[in-house]
């Protein structure tokens, strides 16, 4: 797998810029703080075997991606760059094996770079690469995966294909389970049907290869845990698949028109011009025309499916990255570049006006007035060269650009984003040996226990599931009623208890103990609390900023 001379040096720019600024950037909650906690407990626990969330077993996804994370933090340490590492080495992986399957349906090399381009910057994969989840690593392993397929049935046919192919869809089902074949087994299937160039892709002796291989990679883990926990198999099936697809289990019902206003909003800047290639279908390729299907299979089953989450689509991204190059090389754009232009024009002046117009932004009005000023002296480079063959490229570059200008300020923004990082440094500070237990009451933020690197009690929290909890080790992590508030709180006397102030009235007058304000946040804010009022001495709140 080559790259040439414009896709390398952009990778080495992406990975760079991606990791900028990953310390600073707070956990946030609650998908960041939940997958960096279990990837935290792993570390600290050497389980890496079986996932915990906050002491609790946690199985709703394999352990891969945990795993990426962890891995992380044993390289660089239990911070935010450690947790992102892995993430953004997935991204990159991505897009490298991207362009190679560019390569395939685009004739010029320039259009494949351009299908790279797009997708690195289209605006759900440019925010996935950067989050603490497990999407960039299924949509890595399904970009890898794709590679291997379309090598076989439009490129060099070899028998290391079917094998590597297996090998990715193995690793992707380590990642989110079966959720990989939407985007690359199911969407192949499919077009068999009306395709020739997706039949007799593959030997019986090939399929049996790559059969072999994704069970070797995908099968060992689940079985390790089904015979520890023999419950879990049914577990998968139905509450973490058919659940999942057939009802609001998890609290995520969308309408159905959903995924279509996703897509059209987070593949900007690009949107308009897959747009074009839709609306030119006739005039497409034929192995353009195909890759459609990888994009509608997934589209219908999410469509239908009653949980719903935007990342969820994130994986046929660089088909449409490649369709969109196509569009863009073979339609005439020049209204639709005009267009796209105003909406990144408009961007510069979104930015520059943000510390005006968003209160806990106002400390960074100046710099963020100086950032859209220099975004806005961009956008007039782009303007001159809108019609030129480096339209793609610049208009990355000026993403990038945006990207590194948004992340700078959300440092400072972590508490009025729910991140919780500012909140333990408070609580450190009171408290720098961690000799006080945290309790959250009525409330569960994992980045607690991530920060503190320490878990921090659970009280009221009546949502956890503790089927496969097998001892009595949560006696001091979860405390379902008052009465195991009651008793956590007189056996250590003072602990920290992180609650909405709203809810702390009722914990004074259940547990008869005085509370001095600690860090106060938006919704949530850590008390200092204590059986015996009189030893508590007066000490004043630190605050995250005035309101």
């Amino acid at each position: 797998m080559t790259l040439r001379h414009r896709a390398l040096p952009f990778l080495l720019l992406y990975f760079l810029v991606l990791l900028f600024p990953g310390t600073a950037l707070h956990l946030r909650e609650s998908t960041e703080a939940r997958y960096g906690e279990i990837a935290r407990e792993m570390v600290v626990t050497g389980n890496w075997l079986e996932p915990h969330l906050n002491g609790i077993t946690h199985f709703h996804k394999p352990p891969l991606a945990m795993w990426g994370m962890a891995a992380g933090m044993e390289l660089f340490g239990i911070n935010g760059f450690g947790v992102r590492f892995f993430g953004i080495v997935a991204a990159a992986v991505a897009l490298a094996a991207l362009h190679r399957t560019a390569r395939l349906f685009l004739d010029e090399e320039d259009d494949a770079v351009n299908a790279l381009l797009i997708c690195a910057t289209s605006l759900l994969f440019l925010t996935s690469s950067r989050v603490v989840s497990t999407d960039i690593y299924l949509a890595s392993f399904t970009a890898l995966a794709q590679c291997f397929l379309f090598r076989q049935m439009y490129g060099e046919r070899s028998p290391w294909n079917a094998p590597l192919y297996g090998l990715f869809l193995g690793l992707g089902f380590m990642v989110k389970g079966p959720i990989i074949f939407l985007f690359t087994l199911i969407p192949f299937l499919v077009a068999k049907t009306f395709d020739r160039g997706h039949r007799q892709v593959f030997t019986w002796r090939e399929v049996a290869i790559g059969t072999g291989v994704f069970m070797a990679v995908a099968l060992p883990w689940y079985v390790a845990v089904s015979i520890r926990n023999p419950e879990l198999p049914d577990y998968f099936l139905w509450v973490q698949t058919v659940d999942r697809l057939a009802t609001d289990r998890f609290g995520r019902g969308k309408p159905f028109w959903y995924f279509f206003f996703i897509f059209a909003t987070t593949f900007l800047p690009y949107t308009l011009f897959f747009a074009r290639g839709v609306a030119g279908w006739k005039r497409l390729d034929g192995r353009i025309r195909t890759l459609f299907v990888y994009i509608v299979a997934p589209l219908v089953v999410f469509t239908l499916a009653k949980s719903k989450l935007s990342a969820y689509i994130l994986p046929f991204y660089g088909t449409a990255s490649i369709i969109t190059a196509y569009a863009l090389a073979r339609f005439e754009t020049a209204r639709l570049r005009a267009a796209t232009l105003v909406i990144l024009t408009l961007t510069a002046v979104a930015v520059g006006v943000t510390g005006f117009v968003y209160k806990p932004a106002a400390p960074l009005k100046v710099q963020l007035a100086l950032y859209g000023v220099a975004l806005l002296l961009l956008s007039v480079y782009l303007w001159r060269s809108y019609l030129s063959s480096h339209f793609v490229r610049n208009t990355a570059l000026y993403a990038l650009c945006v990207s590194a200008t948004v992340y700078a300020g959300m440092t400072h923004l972590g508490p009025d984003l729910k991140g919780y990082r500012e909140m333990v440094a408070a609580i450190n500070r009171v408290d720098p040996e961690k000799k006080r237990d945290v309790l959250m009451y009525d409330t569960f933020l994992p980045s607690l226990s991530f920060y503190r690197n320490r878990l921090a009690a659970m009280g009221l929290v009546s949502d956890r599931d503790l089927r496969f909890q097998r001892d009595g080790s949560l006696r001091d992590i979860y405390l379902p009623t008052d009465a195991d508030v009651e008793r956590f709180l007189t056996e250590r006397r003072e602990i920290f208890v992180v609650t909405d102030p709203a809810r702390m009235e009722t914990f004074k007058r259940n547990h008869a103990c005085s509370v001095i304000p600690v860090f106060v946040q938006r919704k949530q804010t850590a008390y200092l609390c204590r059986k015996d009022p009189a030893a508590l001495p007066p000490r004043q709140p630190e605050h995250t900023r005035a309101r």
